[in-house]
């Protein structure tokens, strides 16, 4: 792992009663916004692609967590990470009347690219808990060092960026009550670009090989406590 990593903060939510335009529209509305108040960090915003064929992905059920309606990253330099609690606070009051409060989850941590980054309309956001049955250093080591290797020659070409977030817990709790929110916990933050929605289909294709990858993670990652959706990015 790099020294003196970035960090990002993720924020995961849901549309207030299901109303999925109006939180887009709600999203589009703020984002310049969250840039003046994020500076120079970079910022990424998306919700939820609902295309039919996703259905499989998106949906949710007692063994894979449940689905998510909308994420908004802030990436920053190490050196800037203390300024996420100020960012964290303005974003409590711009999400108000946008998302369902009680939905908001929040994740920070140093992240790692595992793959070259490169720009893309579609990605796979993931929230997660390790197994109980390994250690916190244990998880990190399998995710960074085995897992990634894993996992990406079977993604492909398509794959434009694979970052992973490592919750940092006490950085976390902190952003939580600056949100005026519950503090949930997760260990994973993960993220994965592809060009679009059909880039994604084709790199998970090949069954087989997923397989090789949900066996790799038994053990590992509680998936019951997954929250994830394929998210369509938002033009800023």
């Amino acid at each position: 792992m790099q020294s003196n990593p970035p960090w990002r903060l993720a924020l995961m939510f849901d549309a207030p009663d299901g109303a999925y335009g109006a939180l887009e529209e709600g999203l589009k509305r703020i984002a310049g916004k969250i840039q003046e108040l994020a500076g120079n960090a970079h910022i990424r915003l998306g919700v939820a692609d609902r295309h039919p064929d996703l259905a499989v992905i998106n949906d949710s059920d007692e063994d894979n967590g449940h689905s998510v309606d909308a994420v908004i990253e802030i990436s920053v330099g190490a050196s800037r990470k203390a300024q996420l609690t100020g960012i964290s606070t303005a974003l409590f009051q711009l999400l108000n009347g946008i998302a369902a409060k009680e939905t908001i989850e929040v994740m920070a941590g140093p992240y790692y690219s595992m793959v070259p980054v490169h720009d893309g309309n579609t990605f796979l956001s993931l929230a997660f808990r390790r197994d109980p049955a390994i250690t916190s250093a244990q998880f990190q080591d399998w995710w960074f060092n085995q897992h990634a290797g894993v996992a990406i020659p079977v993604l492909g070409k398509g794959l434009l960026a694979y970052d992973q977030v490592h919750v940092d817990h006490p950085a976390t709790e902190q952003l939580a009550k600056a949100l005026c929110i519950a503090n949930v916990y997760y260990d994973a933050y993960d993220n994965l670009t592809w060009a679009d929605r059909y880039a994604f289909l084709k790199s998970i294709s090949n069954e087989e090989d997923m397989i090789r990858v949900y066996a790799d993670e038994v053990g590992k990652i509680d998936k019951s406590s997954q929250r994830h959706a394929l998210m369509r990015k938002l033009e800023l």
